[in-house]
């Protein structure tokens, strides 16, 4: 992955960092060196066309670190990071800049006198600004910002080289293989890595010995460097409440033809992003160009990053490695099938987000999605062609649709309608790949729904699931029928609330038939489809192997599915 990230570098210089505007406002220190006064404060807002001045970059002061831009916590504390910077500016070692000593020293002393009063007005002022705006604090000295002077500019290469230099050492680099180089193991481009926490580093946990770890060379440092800074501007995608960086890799070909493929990934985004033709895509991102990489031949590798970025770290979430172009198309190919067999309409296709539902949280009350780890796994077996457990599935299906049957009113099954067919598209869809283990059903006696069944392929494919499945279908035209006398359902109750097994199952044909009969309503039409199930029941015979949740799921399918099955049986009579 990070040679493809140096790839990409090695093609785009990116020059300065992208000036985003933030709601915020700069708290200024104003300090006057030839009067040596404290001249109080300066609020005003955040400008981000004065980045460079406030010597301003994302990031860069978290914690303890010394800076001269820093974000308003506690007076204080962030006095004392301003403070530990200036004393860093002065141990500075440049002949060039040796007449601007006297000016940092002035200002550390003034702050230094004047400290308490400093830390009064700063706390008052940031009283005075909305909690929701953030904060930050900063000197002007002379009436310029640091940005304005070149000492303090150096003061911040010098702290960064004083840390590269750490670790360095001479080696052979990780990322280009050139031998006897002069190579780091501090280049933090992603800040999961780190070698201050044990588990990082090789050679016994010494920090000097970090270069054996990870050594990168200045020149790849550069370009691992570019190529994040363009992939997280042009190739970042959204996933469901989850974000990855789309990271292409040439396997083979032109590297002048490389760098035009990415180009155009980055223009195809924004053009995406602006349209409003109607595409295929498999998240929810409008801007999503998976469609596009699935027509490039396989010369090409695609790598996806899911990050986590919790305060001044980066978590990896899932990094899915050398997916094919060709492996895209199979994605989309399972999406078809899945869409034609449902109608092909716009709310009707499948996507992940029919997957989402299930692996979100595992109670509506959470507020935090703690369903991710296994939503990341699943969506890893697919992208690399890994089985995935049908009862692994059937117990998050079955979690969030009896949920969904309890939340509804008994008038209206809505959600759990919609999460019903959610579970049935991921499992065709999965079928499709060839990823679950449904077994092959034995050959069957073909019945009146058979082309109602084949088009499901493999998942309703065993006489056990097909009875289950038709008993559903004539449970919900039984609710129908006494919705539409009483206004209220209240055989649901014999549902167990989907928690059925497969005797609580089986009992239920003659009372659902009987029930019919009272309702005057077992016609011809109901009863070919009760024969239907009677006959699937006969050859299933007992102890089908099924879990309650599966029996469960293919009744609730039943459920959801009634109107089509209905609407074969009175087209035959």
């Amino acid at each position: 992955m990070l040679t493809a990230i140096k790839q990409i570098g090695d093609f785009y210089d990116i020059e300065a960092p992208s000036k985003r505007p933030l709601d915020a406002k700069v708290i200024l220190i104003k300090v006057n060196t030839e009067t040596q006064k404290y001249e109080g404060l300066e609020p005003e807002d955040f400008d981000s066309q004065k980045s460079d001045i406030y010597m301003f970059k994302e990031g860069r002061s978290k914690g303890n670190v010394p800076s001269p831009f820093c974000p308003l916590t506690e007076a204080s504390r962030t006095l004392k990071k301003i403070q530990a910077w200036l004393n860093n500016c002065v141990k500075i070692k440049a002949d060039n800049l040796s007449d601007s000593m006297p000016l940092v020293n002035e200002a550390l002393n003034i702050i230094k006198s004047h400290k308490d009063s400093i830390i009064s007005d700063i706390s008052q002022v940031s009283e005075s600004i909305p909690k929701k705006t953030r904060k930050f604090l900063t000197l002007k000295i002379n009436n310029k910002y640091p940005g304005q002077y070149q000492i303090f500019k150096k003061s911040i290469e010098d702290m960064d080289e004083r840390k590269r230099k750490k670790s360095l050492s001479i080696g052979t680099c990780s990322i280009c293989g050139s031998p006897n180089k002069e190579v780091s193991g501090t280049t933090d481009v992603f800040k999961f890595y780190t070698i201050d926490k044990p588990g990082f580093i090789t050679g016994g946990f010494k920090e000097s010995d970090a270069w054996k770890n990870y050594p990168v060379c200045s020149d790849c440092k550069q370009s691992l460097e570019r190529g994040k800074k363009f992939i997280e501007e042009h190739l970042n995608f959204r996933f469901y409440g989850l974000n990855y960086l789309l990271i292409p890799e040439l396997i083979i070909g032109d590297w002048t033809l490389f760098k035009d493929i990415v180009s155009v990934l980055a223009e195809t985004k924004q053009t995406f992003s602006l349209t409003e033709v109607i595409r295929r895509r498999l998240t929810d991102d409008e801007s999503e160009i998976l469609e596009y990489l699935s027509s490039m031949n396989d010369t090409l590798a695609i790598n996806f990053l899911f990050l986590q970025k919790q305060q001044s770290a980066e978590r990896i979430l899932l990094l899915i490695e050398d997916v094919l172009p060709s492996r895209l198309k199979r994605l989309f190919d399972a999406k078809d099938y899945v869409d034609n067999t449902f109608g092909n309409g716009r709310d009707k296709g499948f996507n992940f987000g029919s997957l989402r539902v299930f692996f979100s949280k595992s109670d509506d009350n959470k507020k935090t999605q703690d369903l991710n780890k296994y939503f990341l796994d699943i969506v890893d077996n697919i992208f690399r062609g890994e089985k995935i457990s049908l009862q692994f599935l059937m117990n998050f299906f079955m979690s969030v649709i009896r949920r969904a049957m309890i939340n509804d009113d008994q008038f209206n099954f809505s959600q759990f309608n919609f999460r019903v067919r959610d579970g049935l598209k991921t499992l065709l869809y999965l079928q499709f790949l060839g990823l679950t283990n449904i077994k092959e059903g034995n050959p069957m006696e073909k019945g009146l729904f058979e082309g109602f069944f084949e088009r499901y392929g493999k998942t309703l494919n065993t006489p056990a699931i097909r009875a289950v499945f038709l008993l559903g279908v004539l449970t919900q035209l039984l609710l129908n029928k006494q919705y539409a006398e009483r206004g209220s359902k209240p055989f649901l109750k014999k549902l167990k609330g989907l928690k059925m097994d497969e005797n609580d199952v089986k009992k239920l044909l003659p009372e659902v038939q009987n029930k019919l009969e009272e309702y005057d309503s077992f016609d011809r039409g109901k009863r070919l489809i009760a024969s239907e199930a009677s006959k699937y029941l006969l050859e299933a015979g007992n102890e089908w192997k099924m879990s309650a949740d599966e029996i469960n799921f293919y009744f609730a399918c039943g459920m959801n599915l009634a109107d089509e099955i209905a609407k074969i049986t009175y087209q035959i009579i």
